[in-house]
């Protein structure tokens, strides 16, 4: 029988030689407080060296890593295995391209305080100019209220550590084959969460700018595809909060941020076929955009305009400023 730790860590692999000996160093801590860490590696099929790599820190510290391997099936499965397979009492994701910092603190502080929801400041580097943005905590500095902004994308995993029993009852709570799946995480963790706290250190380390990065692509269909397919995971997943006892406040939170959603990936439905566009940016529009507290330009003039003429603006406008 596998003893609960107190910190789960799930790190998905795939195609990450260069980066997963940092990723899983940053991980070693004391001996005394390996024994409350758990770190998941999901090997996703990566045909790299990578699940190779990160088996030596199995071998090295089999009590707190442990290494799942599977078929390749995209960041959002290896994270819903993580989440099934997850031991401790609190879970954190991290990507296997980016590192902690401060572990060590953080699980002092988890082991004194029963909460929902633990905030940090994170670290943003950026890669491409070789500088560092840090990104503070959603409410101050010891406060205990759930922030009133929650449903900025910065309210994410970069910035959280959450009890695992408020996740694993939305599982399979990330959509899976697809990009940009972890922004439900800027909505999800208020389901359940009731509590939390914030302390002033950097826990995470978030690499923005290497090659291949998703963030760096300019494959704008295929990222229209993967809003369209987290959308739907998203409407699942509110779908079963409905016979929910959920607070009203933090419902409120989980409407203004899924509205907030649809506005942002609003324009980029224009992506995607003519026909395809057309019906799925109504559908935003009729059930979210529409009522949103926040209307863009584009949106303005997608409200006032037919839509053969705007897909005509919206291609000429693109064009004038890709000049």
């Amino acid at each position: 029988m596998i003893m609960e730790k107190l910190l789960t860590i799930v790190v998905p692999v795939y195609k990450v030689e260069a980066y997963i000996n940092k990723c899983l160093d940053s991980l070693l801590v004391s001996p005394e407080l390996m024994q409350e860490l758990e770190v998941l590696i999901i090997n996703d099929g990566t045909p790299d060296r990578s699940a190779e790599m990160s088996r030596e820190y199995v071998k090295r510290y089999p009590e707190t890593f442990r290494q799942i391997d599977k078929e390749n099936g995209g960041h959002g499965s290896a994270w819903n295995l993580g989440l099934k397979e997850a031991t401790g009492k609190y879970l954190r994701f991290l990507d296997s391209d980016d590192w902690l910092s401060n572990l060590d603190l953080l699980l002092v502080d988890l082991q004194k305080n029963d909460v929902d929801i633990v905030f940090n400041p994170f670290n943003k580097y950026l890669a491409y100019e070789n500088r560092n943005v840090i990104i503070d905590t959603p409410i101050p500095v010891g406060e205990k209220r759930l922030p009133d902004n929650w449903g900025d994308n910065d309210v994410n995993f970069w910035s959280a550590t959450y009890k695992t029993s408020i996740l694993r009852p939305l599982f399979p709570l990330f959509a899976e084959g697809v990009m940009y799946d972890d922004y439900i995480l800027t909505w999800a963790p208020l389901v359940y969460g009731r509590s939390c706290i914030a302390f002033d250190y950097i826990v995470y380390n978030y690499l923005i700018g290497r090659p291949g990065q998703t963030m760096d692509a300019t494959k704008q269909r295929k990222g229209a595809l993967s809003y369209v397919k987290c959308f739907e995971q998203y409407e699942k997943v509110r779908a079963r909060v409905e016979s929910l006892d959920v607070p009203a406040a933090n419902l409120s939170r989980i409407d203004f941020a899924i509205a907030g959603y649809a506005s942002y990936i609003f324009a980029y439905m224009l992506y995607l076929p003519y026909k395809e566009a057309k019906s799925r940016m109504k559908y935003l529009w009729d059930n979210y955009v529409s009522g949103y507290s926040y209307k863009s330009k584009l949106e303005n003039r997608y409200e006032k305009m037919p839509f053969p003429l705007f897909t005509v603006v919206e291609f000429i406008r693109s064009k004038i400023l890709n000049r």
